[in-house]
């Protein structure tokens, strides 16, 4: 079944182009794939992360719906990884 939930991870503070942490959980209304590089809103910021995890059924984030935020920009991650510059992905 398909949801607009998905698990993302952050990319470390101290080795860039890893995400290897804790998997949080996001509604998005964009389409991603798992591997995907994504914008996300965190208390302190906005982070890249990528995506471990998509179509996650409400019943696993029932508890924690109303504190869910929205992905709303992917990043084109082939520039990222070879670059550092982050740029929105064209579908």
């Amino acid at each position: 079944m398909e949801t607009n939930i998905i698990s993302v991870k952050y990319e470390d503070n101290y080795e860039p182009k890893t995400f290897e942490d804790k998997a949080y959980s996001y509604y998005t209304n964009k389409k991603v794939e798992v591997g995907d590089l994504v914008i996300a809103p965190t208390a302190y910021g906005e982070k890249i992360a990528r995506v471990s995890e998509i179509n996650i059924p409400e019943y696993k984030v029932e508890t924690i719906k109303p504190y869910l935020k929205t992905i709303t920009q992917t990043i084109d991650k082939e520039i990222y990884l070879q670059t550092d510059q982050i740029q929105e992905k064209v579908a």
